[in-house]
C-alpha cells in the first residue's frame, strides 16, 4: 500500500514538507498567541471583534454574535489536523480501498473539527465566562456531538491505511496491541470519563477556577473533548478497537446519557440562587439575568442530554434489527445450500 500511495498525484507533499509546513505553522501561531495578548490588542473590523477571553467586551447584541476569542496554536492545530486528513483522505480515495472511505466519512470528520473551532473560539467562546448557558452548550456539545462526528471520518483507521505496513508494524501496532493500550480503552473507562469530567468541572472549584485562568479554560475544553472522543469510540464502527459491544451492551451503555444528563440538568435548574457567585459580578449589558442564565442552562442539559440519548438509541435498536435481518437471511441461505446439496 505504502508504493501505491508513493505513485500517486500529490504525493509530491513529503512527511518532511509537512512537518517544515507544521513547524513554520505552529512558530508563526505562537508568535500571535503573543502579539494577541499585548496591551490593546483587540482588533475589530466594522462588527467583527477579535480577541482573548480576557479582553472581551461587555455583550451587547448584536456585537456578541462576532466576537471571537481565539487562541492561535489550538487554532492551528486544528486547522491542520483538518488539512492533514484532507490529503490523505484524497490518497486513500484513488486506491482501491476508496470503498471504504466514502465522502460522507469527510464531511463528517470535517463537520466535527469545524464544530470544535465554532464552539471553542467563536462567539460562543466569547461569552461563555459570562453566560452559564453557553458554557453548558459548549461542553455538551464538545462531549456528545463533535466526537461522534470527528469517530465517522474514522482518523486512526485512514492513518493506519495511509503510513504502511511497515510503519504499521513499527509503530503503530505494538501501541495498538498493547496491554495498557486494551485496558484504558476499556467501554468502562469511557463511561467514566463521560461521567466524572462533567460532574467533576461543574460540583469542584474547577469552573470558577476556569473563569480567571485562560490555560484551565482552555485545558477544560480539551479534556471535554478527550472524554467524549473515548465514550464514543466503541459505538461507532471503522476505528480500530478490540471493544466490540454486543449490541444488547450498547443500549445499556447509551443509557449512562440519561442519568448524568438529567442530572447536571437539575442541579443548575432547581436551586433559586446562584451557584457560581462569579458569574453575578460580571456585568451585563444584554442577556437573561444570571439566575435565569442559570435555570435556562440546566433545562437545556435536561431536555437536549435526553433527546440525544433516544435519538442513539433508536439508531442502535435499527442497527441491531439490521443486523439480525442480515444474520436471518444468511442463515437461511445457507440452510437453502445445504437442502440443495443433499438432494
Amino acid at each position: 500500500m505504502m508504493n501505491t500511495l508513493a505513485r500517486l498525484p500529490g504525493r509530491h507533499l513529503s512527511n518532511r514538507t509537512l512537518l517544515m509546513i507544521f513547524v513554520a505553522g505552529l512558530a508563526l501561531s505562537i508568535l500571535g498567541s503573543v502579539l494577541i495578548r499585548l496591551p490593546s490588542s483587540s482588533a475589530s473590523v466594522g462588527f467583527v471583534v477579535v480577541c482573548t477571553i480576557k479582553t472581551v467586551p461587555v455583550p451587547e447584541f448584536p456585537r456578541v454574535l462576532t466576537t471571537f476569542a481565539v487562541e492561535p496554536v489550538a487554532v492551528f492545530l486544528l486547522a491542520f489536523a483538518a488539512g492533514y486528513y484532507i490529503l490523505l483522505f484524497r490518497r486513500v480515495r484513488r486506491t482501491p480501498l476508496k470503498r471504504q472511505f466514502p465522502r460522507w466519512r469527510a464531511l463528517c470528520y470535517l463537520t466535527g473539527i469545524a464544530l470544535v473551532l465554532v464552539t471553542v473560539f467563536g462567539p460562543f467562546a466569547a461569552y461563555d465566562h459570562t453566560f452559564l448557558s453557553i458554557h453548558m452548550l459548549q461542553h455538551f456539545l464538545l462531549i456528545t456531538i463533535a466526537p461522534p462526528l470527528i469517530l465517522a471520518g474514522a482518523p486512526l483507521t485512514l492513518l493506519l491505511v495511509s503510513v504502511g505496513r511497515k510503519a504499521r508494524g513499527r509503530y503503530f501496532y505494538p501501541v495498538l496491541h498493547s496491554r495498557p493500550f486494551h485496558a484504558f480503552t476499556n467501554p468502562v473507562v469511557g463511561l467514566a470519563l463521560f461521567a466524572l469530567v462533567p460532574t467533576l468541572w461543574y460540583v469542584t472549584p474547577l469552573f470558577e477556577w476556569a473563569l480567571t485562568n485562560e490555560w484551565l479554560h482552555y485545558t477544560g475544553y480539551s479534556i471535554f473533548l478527550f472524554a467524549g472522543l473515548h465514550y464514543w469510540w466503541p459505538l461507532i464502527p471503522a476505528n480500530p478497537t478490540r471493544w466490540h459491544l454486543p449490541y444488547p451492551v450498547r443500549l445499556v451503555y447509551l443509557l449512562a446519557l440519561v442519568p448524568i444528563h438529567a442530572f447536571l440538568g437539575s442541579m443548575f435548574y432547581q436551586p433559586e440562587r446562584v451557584i457560581y457567585p462569579q458569574l453575578s459580578a460580571i456585568p451585563r449589558a444584554w442577556g437573561p439575568g444570571p439566575l435565569m442564565d442559570q435555570q435556562a442552562a440546566g433545562a437545556f442539559m435536561f431536555i437536549a442530554g435526553e433527546l440525544i440519548g433516544l435519538i442513539a438509541l433508536m439508531i442502535v435498536a435499527a442497527q441491531w434489527a439490521t443486523a439480525e435481518e442480515r444474520s436471518t437471511l444468511r442463515k437461511e441461505a445457507e440452510a437453502r445450500r445445504r437442502a440443495s446439496t443433499t438432494s
